[in-house]
C-alpha cells in the first residue's frame, strides 16, 4: 500500500504544495546539516554566532534546493528535518 502511494506521488507532476513542503523540509534539514557539519567537521572551538551563521546559510541553500527539486529533497532530508523533535 505504501509503496503504491509513494510510486504514484513520485511520478505525479510537481505541485506548488510539493514545492513548499520541499522548501520547508529542506530548510530544517539544512539547518541541522549546517549546525552539525560546522560543529563536528570544522576547526574548533566554534562560537555560537558562527554556528548560527552556518546553520542559517545551509538552511537557506537547502530550502532553495527543496523548492527547485521538491521530491528528492523531501525524501532525502525528511529524517533530518525531524531530528530533535520529541514529545
Amino acid at each position: 500500500m505504501f509503496v503504491k502511494r509513494f510510486r504514484t506521488w513520485w511520478r505525479a507532476p510537481v505541485t506548488l504544495r510539493d514545492r513548499w513542503i520541499g522548501a520547508f523540509v529542506g530548510g530544517f534539514g539544512g539547518l541541522w546539516i549546517g549546525l552539525l557539519g560546522r560543529g563536528m567537521l570544522g576547526a574548533g572551538p566554534v562560537g555560537i554566532r558562527e554556528l548560527l551563521l552556518w546553520g542559517l546559510g545551509a538552511s537557506a541553500c537547502f530550502a532553495a534546493a527543496g523548492y527547485a527539486f521538491p521530491k528528492p529533497v523531501t525524501v532525502l532530508l525528511f529524517p533530518l528535518s525531524m531530528f530533535g523533535i520529541s514529545r
